[in-house]
């Protein structure tokens, strides 16, 4: 089978290529300088506004500038161009992923791989879902955590009843400058997918979110950065119910200390408890003790990907190779879900929840009153 032909594309100094999603397509089946890349995929082509940044962008990824139909300063004549069968929408600023996103589906392409977060509103996921609907299209959104071999034995810990039954899902942003609603968008979403994906669909939400102390008007909401919608709030504080019976929880209180360590998913159990650290390796750990056991020491115990029979890697292990092997397995799923004509795991559906569940926090932080679904 022809490997499907995948199209980049970038936006230097107005998002760039996000977590380096271009140079996760350049290997291919096989790439003679040595660069994995993923399985039954072919990088043809790249857009990008900025001249320069278009040249770089060519010699990262080894493509040959000097040939027609490889490098474009246009991304919507590349897609006419080149009628890519995936389109990778890199840029970390999402004021244009909807756009690009529809016009790639009505291209004619078969997949979009596509930088999180998904889209600034509800009205834009609801968009995109129908345009690939109509083209039968499949997108993922880049939540690569969800796509950790280590993360899969965790929900199999949590689904065998190794915590007991799941109680709470807390969830906190990396509460640095930008704690509060950016922290939200641009990091809490992937802390509310793995919420959803652990603990069911959303039935409800409740909401404080404050700024110096007081809670949010509608004249707080401003632009906010990399092209995200109206935020405000130093301190987000959202309570939901779950489909599966847990209540889940997210909060962001700007420089509330430790940034990395603070950013993560805890899974409180009446049995145990499961801590998820984005990001890092190991990716998460195990408690075989409730969280107010604390009448003796119960050890964190490492979760890899056989589960809890895992080596810790060396103190100098590459965690950005690490995250960039969850990419590719991210990518994977894509192409496999074309094949098998599925939702991707991470795909536009989960996308729009994490984009419903920002905005019902603002809801219901604005109007004092509990959002349902």
């Amino acid at each position: 089978m022809e490997p499907l032909r995948v199209a980049v594309i970038g936006r230097t100094g107005r998002g760039d290529y996000g977590h380096a999603l271009d140079e996760l397509w350049a290997g291919g089946d096989s790439d003679e300088n040595g660069r994995q890349g993923v399985a039954g995929a072919r990088l043809v082509a790249v857009a990008d506004e900025s001249e320069d940044g278009l040249a770089q962008a060519a010699a990262r990824l080894f493509l040959d500038a000097s040939q027609p139909g490889v490098v474009f300063g246009d991304w919507r004549k590349m897609l006419a161009d080149v009628k890519p069968d995936i389109v990778a929408i890199c840029m970390r600023q999402i004021d244009c992923h909807a756009e690009m996103a529809i016009a790639a589906a009505e291209a004619g392409a078969k997949g979009i791989f596509m930088e999180k977060p998904f889209v600034p509103t509800k009205a834009e996921s609801d968009a995109v879902i129908k345009a690939c609907q109509k083209a039968n299209a499949k997108l993922s959104i880049a939540m690569v955590n969800r796509h950790s071999p280590a993360y899969s034995a965790t929900r199999d810990l949590i689904e065998s009843g190794r915590i007991g039954k799941v109680l709470e899902l807390r969830g906190r942003g990396k509460e640095d400058l930008r704690g509060g609603g950016e922290d939200l968008w641009v990091l809490g979403c992937h802390i509310l997918d793995m919420i959803v994906d652990l603990g069911g669909a959303p039935q409800w939400c409740a909401a404080s979110v404050e700024i110096g102390g007081r809670g949010i008007v509608e004249a707080d909401l401003k632009p906010g950065a990399e092209g995200i919608a109206l935020i405000a709030g130093d301190a987000v504080n959202a309570m939901f119910g779950l489909a599966d019976g847990p209540i889940g929880f997210f909060s962001s209180v700007r420089e509330a200390g430790l940034k990395q360590p603070n950013f993560g998913l805890t899974v409180v159990g009446t049995k145990g408890a499961i801590q998820i650290r984005p990001d890092y390796v190991p990716h998460a750990y195990l408690r075989d003790a409730p969280l107010w056991r604390v009448d003796k020491e119960f050890p964190w115990r490492p979760i890899g990907p056989e589960g809890l029979n895992f080596d810790l890697p060396a103190s100098d292990a590459d965690r950005s190779d690490q995250r960039a092997s969850w990419a590719r397995r991210a990518a994977a799923d894509l192409i496999d879900a074309i094949q098998e004509d599925r939702e991707p795991e991470t795909g536009m559906y989960a996308g729009r929840t994490t984009v419903e569940m920002t905005q019902a926090i603002y809801a219901a932080a604005l109007s004092g009153t509990t959002q349902k679904w």
